[in-house]
């Protein structure tokens, strides 16, 4: 079977493209006269071929903007009136990102061939993330598929903008750091052999931080090629790891649970899933579905795993809150407020509640977050030029006290 990459008219008049599977092309033409389409144009090319192009490293990325654009112009067509495949059809036309443009078209085609946006989504991870498909399933699942388009688009903006302020607030303490790295690498590969020498034939023992630098000046210096071995190796091993279960979860717990930036990751968490939980429990959706496709739009295992305990307590009869009683992940603002709200019958205003209360924390942690990072950096940049200054000057003090005497 080839993979034939088709252009055609539909009954309406419509540019649409797509792809379908023949053994020669006259198959193909009827394949795509029996989609209803008249076919213009037809293009043979390998599946091979078709599966690397789609997963090719070097494609341009699809960012976040390009996915806000995107979510923004569905959501205004829709919302007309526009039927989805005629909506699509149009943003494959619209839109100038290759990756992005190629997905929208194939998910256009599935779609026409009876998949649901949700699962067509699924089919080209590299263009719509894993919580973006997810909410887009929330809405298909609540018959509010307009509604959560707009929930997506703000969520993508707000995180867009929060990830904005990090780059912003951690900045300048990053360029600090890459300049002592940088500095760091120059001592020890051009100062340090200079003086390496005449330290050697000082007749006293060197004091260990000078030992310590000449060791790794050396090191470097001769065994280059073994540092970069272990150096892949780490990088290797670490990405192994971080794809097996124990790893991604030893790292989600880290990411919400780390000083200074693991609050933030936190209360963002909190906040997308209070939102989500809300919206499809004041569609009507039952509380144990409702949790188990928010669920998918956390993005943090560990917080997958407390929600999986929620949903538990809700089958059990516990209740939203109280199965997150004395746990660490779910503040107690949240399950206050979840027991507040089971107990009025208004569970989606107080997650609400909950989500504007969490934007406004990170909004201000985000603001404060220079001030936070400032005493950590000034005790590791203490601590290098201490370290260093050592390195270098106990071994000069001590030849000058040689020298005297």
């Amino acid at each position: 079977m080839a993979v034939y990459r088709y252009r055609a008219l539909s009954a309406a008049g419509l540019a649409q493209s797509g792809v379908v599977e023949a053994p020669d092309l006259d198959h193909a033409i009827e394949t795509v006269h029996g989609l209803g389409l008249t076919p213009v144009r037809l293009e043979a090319q390998s599946a091979a071929a078709a599966a690397a192009r789609r997963s090719s490293p070097f494609r341009k990325k699809v960012t976040t903007r390009d996915l806000i654009l995107f979510t923004r112009q569905l959501e205004t067509m829709l919302e007309s009136g526009l039927p989805i495949l005629s909506a699509l059809e149009i943003l494959h036309q619209q839109t100038v990102h290759p990756v992005l443009k190629e997905a929208i078209d194939r998910v256009r085609s599935d779609v026409e061939q009876g998949s649901t946006l949700t699962e067509a989504m699924r089919r080209q991870p590299r263009s719509f993330p894993t919580i973006f498909v997810n909410l887009v399933h929330a809405g298909e699942e609540g018959g509010l598929l307009t509604q959560m388009l707009d929930r997506v688009g703000g969520l993508l903006e707000y995180e867009e903008e929060t990830e904005q302020r990090i780059r912003s607030a951690t900045f300048y303490p990053i360029l600090i750091v890459g300049e002592l790295i940088l500095a760091f690498g120059v001592l020890v590969k051009f100062v340090l052999p200079r003086f390496a020498s005449l330290f050697r034939n000082l007749d006293t023992e060197l004091p260990l931080p000078t030992r310590v630098l000449i060791g790794i000046s050396d090191f470097f210096d001769k065994q280059w090629f073994l540092a970069l071995f272990l150096i892949g190796a780490a990088v290797t091993a670490g990405v192994v790891w971080l794809r097996t279960e124990k790893g991604r979860r030893t790292v989600d717990g880290w990411i919400i649970f780390a000083p200074i930036f693991g609050p933030i990751f936190q209360k963002s968490i909190m906040s997308r899933f209070a939102r989500v939980l809300a919206a499809l429990v004041a569609s009507g959706i039952p509380i144990v579905q409702a949790l188990q496709i928010s669920r998918g739009v956390v993005g943090n295992k560990v917080v997958e795993e407390e929600i999986d305990r929620m949903r538990d307590g809700v089958i059990a009869g516990m209740g939203l809150s109280e199965p997150l009683r004395g746990r660490k992940v779910f503040p107690p603002i949240v399950v206050k407020m979840l027991s507040v709200g089971q107990e009025t019958g208004a569970i989606d205003k107080m997650l609400l509640r909950v989500a504007k209360y969490f934007d406004q924390d990170v909004d201000y942690a985000v603001k404060n977050l220079s001030t936070a990072i400032e005493p950590v950096l000034l005790v590791i940049l203490g601590a290098a030029v201490l370290f260093t200054a050592l390195a270098v000057f106990l071994p000069l003090w001590n030849l000058m006290n040689a020298f005297r005497h």
